[in-house]
């Protein structure tokens, strides 16, 4: 004669908040790390437009003659003065100054100038900036 025993084989209450418990904190940390990503990828993108900006103005300034490139420092000025536009948030600086063969600024022509280009935008509250710079010879 064969016996029937009967076994349970559900979960207590406990069991089943210790879980949800377990599974709430890692679904919090994954919110938590796309929150991050997405202020990372932000910030990327932010400084990919200022070097690609910055780009664009230096080559401007590389295609005008050695004479006809004024020295001294740059107006802080927008990139753009249309309100509608991606690029209305971002201000140029483009600052022009002679130098030496050793690199060190002059205030004498030295047949060398420095260009260089800064980008800025506001970021949570405060500033950021992007920079680049190259060298122009007389030819």
């Amino acid at each position: 004669m064969k016996k029937n025993k009967k076994i349970n084989q559900a979960f207590t209450l406990i069991e089943v908040l210790l879980a949800s418990f377990v599974l709430e904190i890692g679904l919090l940390g994954i919110v938590g790390f796309y929150s991050y990503s997405f202020q990372i990828s932000k910030i990327a993108r932010q400084e990919t437009t200022a070097a690609n900006l910055a780009s664009g103005l230096l080559d401007e300034k590389l295609a005008v003659s050695y004479d006809n490139l004024p020295i001294g420092p740059g107006l802080k000025t927008r990139y753009s003065t249309e309100e509608d536009s991606p690029f209305y948030d971002y201000w140029q600086k483009i600052d022009v100054v002679y130098i030496t063969t050793e690199l060190a600024e002059s205030t004498n022509d030295t047949n060398m100038k420095k260009i260089v280009v800064t980008i800025f935008w506001p970021h949570d509250g405060g500033e950021r900036s992007f920079q680049t710079a190259t060298i122009k010879t007389r030819h």
